[in-house]
């Protein structure tokens, strides 16, 4: 379905504790055919984007996508008008650094390509311009590789990996965290 033939979309503030069951269902899982490999020279690191011959695919546990949402002073839903739940995202302060984290961010597989990660992501920006902070930093996967465009597309900056991150039991040994962060002082996500 093209953007133009969707069916509308609401942006609104989570309901808790309404919106768990949803949250809980919720499928945020993606299909990768390319990752980013680190490559770390001395003490500097990047990413190489690399072809994989089968794609990459990472289901969330339920209880990640709760929590993230549950605890966040910012969580906003995206719901059509039949209720079913598009996206969402969240955001916590960080008062000790005058920071933000987007905890979350998360399109429903079929509701990709219709502008709501940007329509979530610039809700994100709003509220973390309100706050005052003065940037907003996120973690993902280097397995992402379809997330990691989004966000540099977005003005996101690549600021670091860290290797040792995930348990080694519970993720692919090639996943590793990667961190990008969005100066405040930018102009607003479009």
């Amino acid at each position: 379905m093209s953007p133009s033939n969707a069916p509308p979309v609401t942006l609104r503030p989570l309901r808790w504790p309404a919106d768990a069951a949803p949250l809980q269902a919720f499928d945020a899982s993606y299909r990768a055919s390319t990752i980013f490999v680190p490559e770390l020279v001395g003490l500097s690191v990047s990413l190489r984007e690399t072809h994989r011959s089968v794609p990459f695919t990472k289901t969330y546990p339920a209880e990640t996508l709760v929590e993230a949402a549950a605890t966040a002073p910012f969580a906003v839903v995206a719901e059509s008008a039949s209720g079913t739940l598009e996206g969402f995202t969240a955001v916590h302060l960080r008062e000790w650094n005058r920071s933000a984290e987007l905890s979350a961010l998360f399109v429903a597989p079929a509701s990709r390509g219709r502008g709501l990660g940007r329509a979530l992501l610039a809700a994100a920006l709003e509220f973390a311009r309100g706050a005052r902070v003065r940037c907003l930093g996120l973690e993902t996967q280097n397995t992402n590789a379809p997330a990691i465009r989004f966000y540099r597309r977005a003005g996101f900056r690549f600021c670091g990996a860290h290797t040792a991150l995930y348990d080694p039991a519970t993720v692919a040994p090639e996943e590793i965290a990667v961190f990008f962060t969005y100066p405040l002082d930018a102009p607003p996500c479009e």
